[in-house]
């Protein structure tokens, strides 16, 4: 070991490098961690959007579920807490939609939630170009066997109006 007198101190320079290299690795470590917590699932609106803990709203793309309030809303906010809620998540991509939310196919670990859902039979494939598209469009078709449907015969016509189009969409029970 190399030890200089500074002004009546002795100095280990080995020490003070480890030290600092202790220091550098754990603060590396914790701000990996705070990255990842960022993206920890706080809150899920309904079937097909969540909010992370930053507080922005993540839209699941290539599906649709019901608005709160219509049939099989509930049940489909409740898959989606099911499989999201209080977890860290992936987000695939980075783009957005009219209303500023996140769009992207989110995972939980190695789990594609919106195949997930699609499978489900709790939300409904919505074409999108992607090389998943195929994959979730397959999923949609076998969610729609009779085996697989919800019972909803008080259920009426479902319903979305697209804002920004006014463009509507009907879906039969």
């Amino acid at each position: 070991m190399v030890r200089e007198k500074t002004k009546g101190v002795f100095v280990d320079w080995g020490w003070v490098v480890a030290a600092l290299t202790v220091v550098l690795v754990v603060s590396n470590g914790f701000w990996i961690w705070k990255i990842r917590e960022q993206m920890r699932v706080i809150r899920v609106i309904d079937g097909d959007t969540l909010v992370i803990k930053t507080g922005e709203r993540v839209r699941l793309i290539g599906l649709d579920a019901p608005e709160m309030g219509m049939c099989g809303s509930e049940e489909a906010a409740k898959q989606l807490s099911g499989l999201v809620l209080n977890k860290i998540i992936k987000i695939d991509r980075d783009t957005r939609d009219s209303w500023g939310r996140r769009l992207g196919v989110v995972y939980v670990g190695g789990a594609n939630v919106n195949l997930e859902m699609i499978k489900s039979g709790w939300a409904e494939y919505d074409y999108f170009s992607d090389e998943k598209s195929e994959e979730f469009r397959l999923a949609g078709e076998r969610a729609q066997r009779p085996d697989l449907c919800r019972d909803q015969e008080d259920c009426g016509i479902l319903g979305n109006i697209d804002e920004s189009s006014g463009k509507k969409y009907y879906h039969v029970p």
